[in-house]
């Protein structure tokens, strides 16, 4: 009878450990697994394709799918910092933050679901179903560093050479994470926290998680009170 039982809690336990991310078996593990592709597609499943391998979920299919995924992300990463700053040493700490975060790719993908309001009628800011848009071209394809500054501060440049948006990169706890600020003038948006890039250490970026408040919409070369907010992914192919 004992024996029986037994069989029957490892097998429980077994199952039960199949379905913890890797955070819950190491307390580094969810850090390894943040720097590069394979590691987000192990780690959630709704990160990859039916062959296994790393693919950004698509909100012109399903709308909430897109933003669980979009949310636990998120929480992970917010979680695997957390758990860095618990474990570190004051001096182990301050070495982290003194290395360079990660550079931003010069050629960017979208995947985001944006909402407007003018104050009287909501819209869709994207085209797509579900006020979605998927695979199109970033806005971040117009970044370029600001000079003098390395490559912690990048400027939004269009066209006609105006400087549109600012971008500053932090680094974080976890080697693989850095965290994102943006500061739009055409829209007088920014990107609320947390916003965060993922990639090797000291390396390029592979992928961006963030979410934007817009408070204006530009018309005519003029602000114009407005609100969009947006839920958002970024990455390299």
């Amino acid at each position: 009878m004992l024996q029986k039982l037994y069989a029957i809690g490892l097998t429980f336990l077994i199952l039960f450990s199949a379905c913890l991310p890797a955070s819950g078996l190491a307390s580094t593990g969810l850090e390894q697994q943040l720097c590069n592709k394979n590691g987000i597609a192990n780690l959630l499943p709704s990160f990859r394709d039916t062959n296994g391998h790393f693919k950004v979920p698509d909100p012109t299919e399903n709308a909430q799918a897109f933003l669980t995924a979009q949310q636990i992300l998120t929480i992970l990463i917010d979680q695997a910092e957390s758990q860095a700053l618990n474990r570190l040493k004051p001096t182990e700490l301050k070495k982290r933050l003194a290395k360079a975060p990660t550079r931003l790719a010069a050629r960017w993908k979208r995947a985001e679901i944006a909402v407007r309001t003018d104050g009287r009628t909501q819209s869709c800011a994207d085209d797509g179903p579900n006020c979605a848009a998927y695979g199109s071209d970033s806005f971040l394809n117009t970044l370029e560093p600001v000079e003098g500054l390395g490559e912690s501060f990048y400027r939004s440049v269009n066209a006609q050479g105006e400087a549109q948006a600012l971008v500053y990169v932090q680094p974080t706890a976890v080697p693989s994470v850095s965290r994102l600020l943006l500061a739009a003038a055409n829209s007088a948006g920014a990107w609320i926290p947390a916003a965060y890039s993922l990639g090797p250490a000291g390396g390029e970026a592979f992928m961006i998680v963030n979410n934007c408040l817009d408070l204006a919409q530009e018309t005519n070369g003029a602000l114009k009170p407005s609100a969009m907010l947006v839920a958002a992914l970024q990455w390299v192919d």
